[in-house]
């Protein structure tokens, strides 16, 4: 794992040109008589981010760069909390083009092994953009998980109230990467009226719901259009959609912002603009930004399932809300879901069970977000179970555990 993170790492900076990319080490050039040295320990950039928020939609085009820079800015301007922005979009990234030209220079890398983030106003900014700016990303996917985990674990984010993720558009692979790398309190997904937008933010709320991470609001963006001449709010699309789609989900929390002109352009956020004074939409954003500081400390502490090795771990110890059950460890094995153990079409064995040794134990058990458990075993394997299919096994194979079990 060093040796694929220095790889990554240092692939990252000299893809971005930054002039620190020599200090992850690996590539750089060193005396043939000199002893190889130690390679710096990835850091822990999220250690002190107290709560993480994505920003999501299920298309492209509604605003949603728009709604997590303004939202960040809102946090830190109106409510005096500490944020930070990191744009996870690889291939299209958006954030340098919503601060200041002047603040989108190239980030570098730290000594202790890290990168350090841009800064404007006090708020550490992240983005691919940073690293090669004007410049596209021809990077295939592996890799493009790979930056995405290493950008939000790595950048130096300091302290933080809240580290909003600007999710690139639909439901892939970033998305999981981002799920299984950080236990992220909520989701924001935005839409717009049009049919379409929302039939592709129902599927944006239910991977969130699959993997367990609330949506803390919808935000239903260019809802309506106010006449500069009349003052009449005019609703151009259908209206009604997104307290609809609220009511659907059980989701509290929903917003509706107007048609505004001034939010397309380049530059400083709309919040922190002159113009934004006294409008519907700077009173929106308001309202997000308190009832989002509101709502996400409470949702942080819903009951998260875990599971736990027993001394020899032989045993695998649930503890679901209602009560902790003790699972054989072999028998979770074999239920595993990877592509090495089951079809991926079919969801048949490719394994043969007398394949798996009688004696197999559980030698690491870690957290993969809110949803999900890796479990390193004794034969080599690696597997990632959803809470859902623990709850399934320990149904058929567990026993209810107390600790005088132990």
């Amino acid at each position: 794992l060093p040796n694929r993170f220095t790889s990554i790492m240092w692939h990252l900076l000299r893809f971005a040109g930054c002039p620190s990319a020599r200090s992850f080490g690996s590539r750089a050039a060193a005396p043939a008589a000199a002893k190889p040295q130690a390679k710096p320990k990835p850091p822990n950039g999220l250690s002190k981010v107290k709560s993480m928020i994505a920003v999501a939609s299920g298309k492209g085009g509604v605003g949603k760069s728009s709604v997590c820079v303004n939202l960040a800015f809102s946090l830190q301007k109106h409510l005096g909390l500490k944020v930070g922005i990191m744009d996870a979009d690889i291939y299209g990234p958006s954030l340098p083009s919503m601060v200041p030209s002047d603040v989108a220079e190239k980030v570098y890398g730290s000594q202790a092994g890290g990168i350090i983030p841009l800064r404007f106003q006090g708020v550490p900014l992240m983005s691919m953009g940073f690293m090669r700016p004007g410049q596209d990303a021809a990077v295939r996917g592996p890799m493009v998980s790979a930056m995405v985990q290493q950008m939000l674990t790595t950048t130096e984010w300091g302290e933080l109230d809240y580290l909003l993720i600007d999710m690139p558009p639909g439901t892939g692979d970033i998305h999981l990467t981002v799920a299984q790398q950080a236990e992220l309190d909520a989701a924001i997904v935005v839409t717009t009226p049009q049919t379409l937008s929302l039939v592709d933010v129902e599927k944006g709320i239910r991977m969130f719901d699959k993997v367990k991470i609330p949506t803390l609001a919808i935000v239903e963006n260019m809802s309506y259009f106010v006449c500069d001449s009349c003052d009449k709010r005019h609703e151009v699309f259908q209206r009604g959609s997104c307290e609809q789609l609220a009511a659907q989900f059980g989701i509290e929390r929903y917003f509706r912002f107007p048609l505004e002109p001034a939010l397309s352009k380049h530059g400083l956020p709309f919040v922190l603009r002159e113009e934004a004074c006294n409008t519907q939409s700077l009173a929106e954003f308001h309202r997000l930004a308190a009832e989002t500081a509101e709502a996400a400390p409470a949702l942080s502490k819903l009951f998260k399932p875990a599971l736990r090795p027993e001394a020899s771990g032989s045993l695998l110890i649930l503890s679901a809300e209602d009560g902790e059950y003790a699972i054989p460890a072999r028998d979770v094995l074999l239920q595993c879901r990877s592509a090495k153990m089951r079809d991926e079409f079919t969801g048949e064995p490719l394994f043969r069970e007398e394949e798996i040794p009688s004696n197999v134990v559980a030698k690491k058990v870690s957290t993969a977000g809110r949803y999900a458990m890796n479990v390193d075993w004794s034969n080599g394997h690696n597997s990632l179970f959803p809470f859902t299919l623990l709850k399934e096994i320990a149904s058929s194979h567990g026993q209810v555990w107390n600790s005088s079990n132990a």
